[in-house]
């Protein structure tokens, strides 16, 4: 096996007597479509917050391509291509579609501080910009305000927003909440032609079942923060230990 990107050594992380993180030990491995699922509680958005620098582990290493990134604020991990989304729609609703995916692409440049107007018309920006929102079904809405976009689109622009930054490693956080079946069905698209590029690696905290194992090569199933199954699709439908935890929810495993 090749070194992973990421690599996540007796993580632990306690709000007060809840345990959301307890001894988790996991790596992630470039181009493995992987997601998280738990019951409400289990830790997930926890785990994605002390990965991309939201919140501190009180003890463990998180390291990424060989170099521990523990103590990194969110946008030294960002330069280094680790990159998430939100529960909640994230985008400059006031701003155009293009301007939203934009400011990242010139932070990435360490440009970010120009005006728009001096850099909208470089051929090189905006060839990036519309080359992302093509990628994600944006690129006929360039000029609508952010706000204009239904709730679906607004979600697809987030994550146009994130791959604007180049991530090596995207962590996404319930990525179809709010979707219609069509939208959640475009997404689901676009996540899997995405990672067929093998430029950016995949993680997904999600509750829609149909997509987690419709998308996943791999499913990790969080229960007090603790990991109780790691393996296939076909592992985690016939996980006792998953079957026992998920008893009473509305979840067709």
């Amino acid at each position: 096996m090749t070194e992973p990107l990421m690599e996540v050594q007796h993580l632990y992380k306690a709000f007060g007597r809840v345990i959301t993180a307890e001894d988790i030990n996991l790596r992630f491995h470039r181009g493995v479509i992987t997601s998280i699922i738990g019951p409400n509680g289990a830790g997930k958005s926890t785990f994605i917050n002390m990965m991309t620098g939201s919140i501190p582990p009180d003890s463990g290493r998180i390291m990424f391509e060989g170099k521990d990134i523990t103590s990194l604020p969110i946008h030294k991990r960002v330069r280094l291509g680790v990159c998430r989304s939100f529960q909640v729609v994230d985008v400059f609703p006031e701003l155009t579609v293009f301007e939203n995916v934009e400011i990242p692409i010139l932070a990435a440049q360490r440009r970010a501080w120009k005006m728009f107007g001096l850099v909208t018309n470089e051929r090189s920006v905006h060839e990036e910009v519309m080359e992302i929102l093509t990628k994600v079904g944006l690129d006929a809405n360039a000029d609508l305000l952010a706000n204009a976009l239904s709730h679906g689109d607004q979600r697809l622009l987030e994550v146009a927003i994130a791959l604007a930054a180049r991530p090596k490693l995207l962590f996404l956080d319930e990525p179809t909440a709010g979707m219609n079946p069509i939208e959640r069905k475009r997404i689901l698209q676009g996540i899997r032609e995405l990672s067929q590029e093998k430029k950016t690696t995949f993680v997904i905290v999600e509750h829609d079942m149909d997509i987690v194992f419709a998308l996943s090569e791999r499913i990790i199933v969080l229960h007090h923060g603790e990991v109780i199954s790691d393996g296939t699709s076909e592992q985690t439908r016939t996980n006792d230990r998953v079957r026992e935890v998920y008893l009473g929810e509305e979840v067709d495993l």
